[in-house]
């Protein structure tokens, strides 16, 4: 009896577990997976049925024997299963203020692993290649197509061609220019002071020639000139202002009011050593010119020699001399030496600091 009463109500609060638990709880009734619960160890054993076991008298009426559907002391009541709350949408928390990134924390249980160890020698390790050295069976590196010797070639290379000598260095070149440009600013003041004359072709002859010879013929005073000359601008147009500067007004103070019809020049440009010494003539550069004579309107002719002391061609002499020692550089004449007894020299070469040599 008693034991129907306990399979009864074991069934009932199997029943109500299942109930209580949802449909969640089905299946696992199905399967058999909720446990039959047992007495507790803790719980005194029960006496013995017909041993007369008493009963408490406050328990008489929830005694299994006295009440067939109450459920015995010794097993224990499953508590029902409680239904989960609903879990709340999380919301998301405000970005917190920038600062520094935390360094990932490591792994306590990571180790690291070393690094595979190289064979050692006699292990079929080969040797480390040299710096430099491709390793065995490696393509070589390109090199550069020229590499510049340790010390600078003075000869040429083998393999270069051959250009003509140079006769003129650029820095000669620049000069050269520069005397070009010069040359065409005298050409244009001489045409503008009325001379007359015409510009022949460079010479170049060694160390001497003439850059843009001028052919003058006839000077803006009208006075004529004769041969033919070869001399720079500048040397041109020094003869044109002491002409008219110096000789002219000379002329009329000494010679009676006689005007110069016609120098005679003894020569202009010609591609010799200096008298009696041997550097370069002045007038192997086209700088200078001699004078030998100067005919005058009255028909006279004046040749340059030494005059009588207190003439009027003594005077007049050392008057056009003392002009020429400004627009030439270099005067010299009768007096000076025997190579300049007969005629005036006349040149324009630069000298130290400026200075002129009139003798």
């Amino acid at each position: 009896m008693r034991t129907e009463t306990s399979r009864r109500l074991v069934a009932a609060l199997l029943i109500t577990a299942a109930i209580a638990s949802g449909p969640m709880a089905g299946p696992a009734l199905a399967q058999g997976s909720v446990p039959v619960p047992t007495a507790s160890p803790n719980d005194p054993p029960a006496p013995p049925a017909g041993e007369g076991a008493s009963v408490p008298a406050g328990d008489a009426k929830t005694s299994p024997e006295t009440d067939p559907a109450a459920p015995p002391t010794d097993v224990p009541v499953p508590e029902a299963r409680p239904t989960p709350p609903s879990e709340p949408v999380a919301e998301t928390p405000p970005a917190p203020d920038a600062g520094p990134v935390p360094a990932p924390t490591p792994e306590p249980d990571a180790v690291p692993t070393p690094a595979p160890a190289p064979p050692s020698a006699g292990e079929g390790a080969s040797e480390p290649a040299e710096a430099g050295t491709a390793p065995a069976g490696a393509e070589p590196s390109p090199q550069p197509a020229y590499v510049s010797p340790e010390k600078a070639r003075t000869t040429a290379e083998p393999t270069a061609p051959e250009t003509p000598p140079m006769e003129v260095t650029p820095a000669e070149t620049v000069d050269a220019a520069a005397a070009v440009e010069d040359a065409m600013l005298c050409e244009a003041d001489l045409e503008k002071r009325g001379a007359a004359f015409t510009v022949g072709e460079t010479i170049a002859e060694g160390d001497c020639g003439v850059l843009r010879p001028v052919e003058l013929t006839k000077l803006s005073s009208g006075v004529t000139i004769s041969p033919g000359t070869k001399f720079l601008c500048r040397t041109a147009l020094a003869l044109d202002i002491w002409m008219s500067d110096s000789v002219e007004p000379a002329a009329k103070a000494e010679l009676g009011g006689a005007t110069v019809k016609a120098i005679a020049q003894a020569s202009t440009y010609v591609c010799r050593a200096r008298a009696s010494e041997s550097k370069i003539s002045e007038h192997s550069r086209g700088s200078a010119i001699d004078i030998a004579a100067l005919t005058l309107s009255d028909g006279r002719s004046l040749t340059v020699e030494a005059h009588a002391p207190g003439s009027a061609d003594d005077r007049f002499s050392a008057a056009i001399r003392r002009g020429a020692c400004g627009p030439f550089k270099t005067v010299l004449g009768p007096g000076t030496d025997s190579d300049h007894g007969t005629h005036l020299h006349l040149d324009i070469a630069a000298r130290s600091n400026g200075s002129l040599y009139c003798r």
